[in-house]
């Protein structure tokens, strides 16, 4: 049994590395240096700004972990959401991979496992739909701004869009609002499709439990996450002004709103390599920005903001990993300040 678990463990250490690895390989670091040393040290800038961004999302999911939120600091739940965002991104079970390690990572301070849980899928349905809000929100700027330039085909793909991720939304609402499913007790929990029936059964009553009677924190973590997709699309704005574009704050969000449709549709893909790179390209292409040198540009420098928070996701991971072991080896299981 203990071969069987160490075993897995290392399975999964590989599934969680093996695509990192993966992904680093095919970056081209003598053309990602040569960008870095154009854009020089306004690449900080760049990261500053995922930095903010990565803080908001951290705070609005540090608002659904309710009272328990004081079981660990901002700064650790920060490491936690990094490290489970890192591997979303690169593992072929994208975001559920993610989120299920953010899951099992805060039991090791002490959140129960129903609310750890819970607070993962909560803060990831508040986190789509303000990102829905913002992306129906870019494309009625779009619609307003450029109606008149756009090809009768992009301004009907325009409207099907808005006009579909307004049903997806008016939906998710639906469904929050609707009586909630009745809570499955652990003792109903036989064989692993009911197991897994039930979890889901559970998380969906806690999503809409947690809607009807804590809305004031449900809409603090919508707000919290409209601004982490905000100061994220601001990255896009400041690279293009970097490479001597006049673009406008809304085409950075427009662009970045673009880059994330076409890259879920590529989730599968660890590290979404060469999707990102034709999202790029294509809503580059959309603005009027349609030189090759500045697509690939924008890809290198994109590529290599990435790669920084890879590096600090894997320190912050052996950093937290240290400080669990330290609380469980002394025999004390009250995280220690």
């Amino acid at each position: 049994m203990l071969m069987n678990k160490k075993g897995l463990r290392i399975l999964l250490l590989v599934c969680i590395v093996l695509p990192i690895v993966i992904f680093i390989t095919q970056i081209d670091f003598i053309a990602v240096f040569q960008e870095l040393m154009k854009i020089g040290s306004k690449f900080i800038i760049i990261l500053l700004i995922t930095f903010i961004a990565y803080l908001f999302g951290t705070i609005a999911w540090w608002v659904c972990l309710g009272p328990q939120r004081n079981e660990l600091s901002l700064w650790e739940l920060f490491g936690v959401r990094q490290i489970g965002e890192t591997v979303g991104l690169y593992n072929p079970s994208s975001v559920v991979g993610g989120d299920m390690l953010k899951t099992e990572m805060l039991k090791s301070y002490l959140i129960s496992d129903d609310n750890a849980a819970a607070s993962v899928v909560i803060s990831r349905v508040t986190a789509v739909l303000s990102q829905l809000c913002l992306f129906i929100l870019s494309l009625c700027w779009l619609l307003v701004t450029s109606s008149d330039q756009l090809p009768i085909f992009w301004l009907y793909a325009v409207l099907v869009a808005v006009t579909l991720s307004l049903a997806l939304k008016i939906l998710f609402f639906y469904l929050l609002n609707k009586k909630r499913i009745r809570n499955v007790e652990m003792g109903d929990r036989t064989g692993l499709w009911k197991r897994i029936r039930s979890t889901i059964s559970n998380l969906v009553h806690e999503t809409q439990y947690f809607f009807q009677h804590k809305r004031s924190l449900f809409w603090w973590s919508y707000f919290f996450f409209f601004l982490h997709w905000v100061v994220g699309s601001m990255e896009f704005y400041f690279i293009l002004r970097f490479l001597g574009f006049d673009v406008w704050l809304m085409q950075g969000v427009l662009l970045d709103m673009g880059v994330i449709a076409i890259k879920s549709i590529g989730a599968f893909v660890p590290g979404q390599i060469g999707v990102e790179e034709i999202g790029n390209k294509v809503v580059l292409a959309a603005i009027g920005i349609q030189a090759a040198t500045v697509w690939i540009t924008v890809s290198i420098l994109r590529r290599a903001r990435q790669l920084c928070w890879i590096l600090i996701g894997a320190v912050w991971y052996i950093l937290i990993r240290k400080d669990i072991s330290k609380v469980f080896r002394h025999g004390n299981p009250v995280r220690q300040s």
